[in-house]
């Protein structure tokens, strides 16, 4: 029994100090965050709904986190308590909007609140002195388009480099991602980033997001797609200027004031996996970037324009449609048209299931599912790779009438209570074929379709001669 006695002892010893010291933590990557969800972005109570999650590490793109919260204008609060061994931690953060990331409930890391620093990677340190428990508390701020967030941290004596966060859209997905930026050089940090099915657009004389300028701003847009090793050629037209790099190369510079003119350039492409880079930039006027990529085997002479027409309008029924280069579900993407927006129709699909638009000069299918046409037995078919006939071109002095300062739209007659054809967007313009006698209404050449805007609304250059404009209505 003597001999018992000191083991006993020593045993008792080692079971006291073991209950006295907490298991060895995990790493502080894989904590357990416990998030609450508000359908607005201010983190006002109540949540929509709360739940565990693993890691901040969610790119929902242009959807939301889940039932109760919209895609736009929603906030989420992360919160855990981590066991840390003394050192310095680096906190690493990227989001779209804004992230704040709070350490033991009163040293601010990461906080772009306040500074409004969208889409660039953040980091910060935090010295802990002692082991112990930890609290951390992330918060996250959506506001509009493309939502992203990541946050990560690690001890810096065994994990010093930064993450590689996958906030771009996955290679071969045909995905742009979009970086905002408001001045014309591309610089400083993007006021947005968001991830694009096209890099086409067209604002007219307007600001393309809530938080650019109308004028002086600049967009770079990049891809990784894969494409099939041969020669392509890629075609703009744009106002203002662009850049275009392929696999790193500038193959492509017309970064000055707008030409108007469409330009193509030729090039090959060694291996299937490749990256595309845009510049875009925007001094004053219109804005637009129509941009399509053909593989140079499937370049052929031009089919000759559809015969007559337009033959009838349609209008969007969707969010969002994108517009194609052929009938099909699989043809590259020219353009986007939006909800509500209206435009002449030349042709269709021997099936009847596409239409041939012409959006803004821009000529497309878009699939008839979304669309509301309004003389659909009026159109004739025409073959896939049929072509819009080019607007008459404005004769030298013709009076031109820009929509100023918000769009207008083209009736029949020149009256309020005409139909309505189409609807020149801000900033588009037209060439004035005729007048009322009173100068109030136009009748326009509108992209091929004739009718009549306000001189209200759609604004004559400074100058011209009224008295040289026929009275047609």
């Amino acid at each position: 029994m003597r001999r018992l006695m000191p083991v006993l002892a020593v045993l008792a010893l080692v079971f006291v100090l073991a209950a006295g010291f907490p298991a060895a933590p995990a790493e502080a990557q894989s904590a357990t965050w416990i998030g609450q969800y508000y359908n607005n972005q201010y983190l006002l109570d109540p949540p929509a709904f709360t739940r565990n999650d693993a890691a901040i590490a969610f790119n929902w793109g242009l959807g939301g986190p889940g039932d109760g919260v919209g895609v736009d204008h929603f906030s989420v609060r992360w919160a855990t308590d981590v066991f840390l061994q003394p050192g310095t931690y680096r906190f690493y953060a990227q989001a779209d909007d804004n992230v704040r990331v709070t350490f033991n409930f009163n040293t601010t890391v990461i906080d772009t609140f306040a500074s409004n620093v969208v889409g660039t990677l953040q980091s910060g340190d935090v010295t802990v002195q002692a082991a112990g428990t930890y609290h951390i508390q992330v918060d996250y701020r959506e506001v509009t388009e493309t939502a992203f967030v990541y946050v990560s941290f690690a001890n810096l004596a065994t994990n010093p480099s930064p993450p590689n966060f996958p906030v771009n859209p996955p290679v071969g997905s045909g995905q742009w991602v979009a970086y905002y930026y408001a001045n014309t050089t591309l610089s400083g940090d993007p006021a947005a980033i968001l991830t694009l099915a096209t890099p086409n657009f067209n604002t007219g004389g307007a600001a393309p997001l809530p938080s650019m300028p109308a004028t002086n701003w600049s967009a770079r847009f990049t891809s990784v797609q894969m494409l099939a090793p041969g020669g392509y050629q890629a075609n703009f037209s744009v106002d203002d200027g662009v850049r275009y790099f392929v696999n790193g190369a500038l193959v492509l510079d017309r970064f000055g004031g707008a030409t108007g003119q469409p330009q193509s350039v030729a090039f090959t492409v060694p291996a299937a996996q490749t990256s595309l880079q845009i510049d875009y930039v925007q001094f004053g006027g219109n804005a637009y970037l129509q941009y399509d990529l053909v593989p140079t085997s499937a370049i052929s002479p031009t089919q000759p324009p559809v015969t007559g027409g337009p033959f009838a309008t349609a209008r969007v029924t969707a969010g969002k449609l994108n517009v194609r280069a052929a009938p099909s579900s699989s043809a590259p993407v020219v353009t986007q048209i939006r909800f509500g927006e209206e435009f002449p129709v030349y042709g269709k699909s021997a099936d009847g299931r596409w239409y041939l638009l012409d959006v803004h000069g821009t000529q497309g299918w878009a699939s008839g599912v979304y669309l509301r046409v309004d003389r659909p037995a009026n159109v004739p078919v025409v073959d896939a790779g049929a072509q819009v006939p080019p607007a008459p071109p404005a004769a030298d002095g013709q009076p031109i009438a820009t929509a100023t300062p918000y769009a207008v739209n083209v009736r029949t007659g020149p009256s309020t209570s005409a139909s309505k054809l189409a609807t020149m967007p801000i900033g588009s313009t037209a060439p004035i074929i005729g007048r009322t006698a009173d100068s109030t209404w136009w009748q326009v050449n509108f992209n091929g379709i004739v009718g009549w805007v306000s001189a209200q609304y759609a604004v004559i250059q400074q100058n011209a001669n009224i008295n040289t404009i026929p009275v047609t209505g």
